[in-house]
């Protein structure tokens, strides 16, 4: 009897020791501190001699495959989720299991895979009824009424955030509860139901107030607002707004001075609307130093990241400089006392070697610091350059659409001829916003932002083609990577499709992109032009042949090209797919 009290001791101590251990994973993975959670499940398993089908495995599994999928290793994440999901079907009561569908639905669901995540999310439903786990039952609705919203599916999107409303409301439920009245409100509003609209937004307002969310009843509440500004009601609209702001005038996260920007903007439309010019005046001015204060803040946290950046490769690089010191000194030595023990004549041998050796790596350090330059060069660029298309498309478009809005208002309040003046200026306004959306679009491609290097790719095949030349491209199926990855290898191909276009006088070009052995990213473009002498190409700065081998080589990948003149020229480029951002403060 002893014996038994003592072995379920020990089981009971075990579970305790892996739930605390569980838990501080979950806490170091919300820190992202990935590299010690791997650490700790890496030394439990060890410890335990984990088997691949014990639940306490696979709770270990889930963890790594969300620090894995948060590191940008998508297809690794969706393998280990797919293969624990099929180990867990047969424990479909386990809350594990449920852990495990979800994640499945999220990973589909951020790849815009909807079909697949409600399929999953649909699966999580049917186990949370069998659980009786009303949280996660309203959970599993909301995630579907989203999925079918994003899908346009309206209807069935209604179907399940009205199933959430049917819930009791208490302290674990509220919050869900009232995030689904919202999004009723707002499918109601794109409908133009405004009363319905307004219910609903009402009902989630209530459950504000009893929370005391002070940001998310300003976030209502300047809903309700719009809501009335559609209909006209312009008097009502302005309460809302002022409600709206009391509720947040002593919250300053970063948060609420977003939203508080959007109320001086919507304040100043509905003065506008009513004709009290002065405060739509007073209150747009605050709009644009609040936008600018928001601008600078932002500005500055950028700067900081660069000036810590600069610091960590000021130091490593004086580290790099007193490690060739102490090498060049300590060569010297050795040197002194074998030109001492030897023969005049092998000493001078030993002279030119030693020379030699050091004109070597001297021009080793030369090619490697310019291809640490080139490459920081074009890192900045690329920032930059992204930088300010988000300024352009965020903040000067923003507010050419406010004084677009203020044009059409004033329009509106006229009740003799328009001026033409004001029709000049609204079409001009209209002309900027054209160009600034473009010259964003030109700094940085929107189809590679939203849609990932293959789309990327053939939206640049098809402005590049012309009558004179066919670019024509095949992505073989790739899936999206991480996004500097897809930045740095976009720009690559682009400057290679550049030299075609200006120099090749081809008829036809092609750029295939090919993923091998899940790790690696080939790149082909082969064109029919006329060719070229590579080694001369390769000294042209016009090409930028030398920056774009700098560029691979630093990712640590093979550059490779072959062209003769009159045969033209063919590219083979084969870079590791990797999470970018680590492998730049390695490089």
């Amino acid at each position: 009897m002893l014996g038994f009290l003592l072995q379920a001791q020990n089981i009971s101590n075990r579970q305790n020791y892996i739930d605390n251990k569980l838990l501080k994973i979950d806490s170091l993975i919300a820190e992202k501190q990935y590299d010690e959670a791997i650490t700790l499940i890496s030394n439990v398993e060890f410890t335990f001699k984990l088997k691949e089908t014990d639940q306490e495995k696979l709770a270990f599994d889930y963890r790594y495959a969300q620090i894995l999928y948060e590191n940008g290793e998508e297809e690794k994440a969706l393998e280990k989720f797919l293969k624990g999901f099929e180990k867990l079907k047969k424990t479909p009561e386990s809350y594990l299991y449920i852990d495990y569908i979800n994640f499945l639905a999220k990973i589909f669901a951020n790849s815009r895979n909807f079909d697949k995540a409600i399929f999953y999310n649909k699966i999580a439903l049917e186990n949370t009824y069998y659980n009786k786990d009303t949280l996660n039952q309203i959970k599993s609705l909301i995630r579907l009424g989203s999925f079918y919203y994003a899908k346009n599916d309206i209807d069935s999107a209604k179907i399940f955030y009205k199933k959430v409303t049917y819930y009791p409301e208490n302290s674990k439920t509220e919050t869900r509860i009232a995030n689904a009245y919202n999004n009723l409100g707002v499918i109601y509003q794109n409908e133009d139901n405004y009363n319905l609209a307004k219910a609903y937004a009402n009902k989630a307002l209530i459950i504000k107030h009893k929370q005391k969310d002070s940001l998310g009843i300003a976030y209502l509440v300047v809903n309700l607002g719009n809501l009335y500004h559609f209909e006209k009601n312009y008097r009502e609209a302005l309460k809302n707004y002022d409600e709206a702001m009391f509720s947040i005038k002593n919250d300053s996260s970063k948060e609420a001075s977003f939203l508080k920007n959007v109320i001086y903007e919507n304040l100043a439309v509905s003065y506008d609307s009513i004709g009290n010019y002065k405060n739509a005046y007073e209150y747009l001015l605050k709009a644009r130093d609040l936008n600018e204060e928001l601008t600078n803040n932002q500005l500055a946290e950028n700067i900081a990241e660069v000036e810590a950046k600069y610091n960590i490769s000021k130091h490593e690089h004086q580290t790099e400089l007193e490690k060739n010191k102490a090498l060049r000194a300590q060569v010297l030595f050795y040197g002194l006392i074998f030109v001492t023990l030897t023969i005049i004549v092998l000493a001078l041998i030993f002279y030119k070697n030693y020379k030699l050796q050091q004109q070597n790596r001297i021009e080793q350090i030369q090619n490697e610091t310019q291809t640490r330059i080139i490459n920081a060069t074009i890192d900045a660029k690329e920032k930059e350059r992204k930088n300010i298309a988000e300024i352009l498309h965020d903040s000067v478009s923003a507010l050419l659409s406010s004084a677009n809005l203020h044009i059409q208002a004033s329009k509106a309040q006229l009740k003799s001829d328009i001026p033409p003046e004001i029709a000049k200026a609204q079409d001009i306004i209209g002309e900027a916003s054209v160009k600034i959306r473009n010259l964003s679009h030109e700094l940085i491609s929107s189809v590679l932002l939203k849609f990932g290097l293959a789309f990327a790719v053939d939206d640049l095949c098809q402005k590049f083609s012309n009558a004179e030349l066919e670019l024509i491209s095949d992505d073989n199926g790739i899936k999206r990577y991480n996004q500097r990855f897809e930045i740095k290898i976009y720009n690559i191909i682009e400057e290679l499709a550049n030299n075609i276009i200006k120099h090749s006088k081809a008829k036809n070009a092609t750029i295939n992109l090919i993923e091998r052995d899940n790790n690696q990213l080939i790149i082909q473009i082969i064109d029919d032009g006329i060719g070229f002498d590579v080694k001369k190409g390769r000294s042209k700065n016009g090409l930028g042949l030398s920056h774009i081998e700098a560029r691979v080589k630093v990712m640590k990948g093979v550059f490779n090209i072959n062209s003769k003149i009159g045969e033209g020229t063919s590219v083979f480029i084969s870079v590791p797919i990797y999470n970018t951002e680590e492998k730049d403060k390695t490089a």
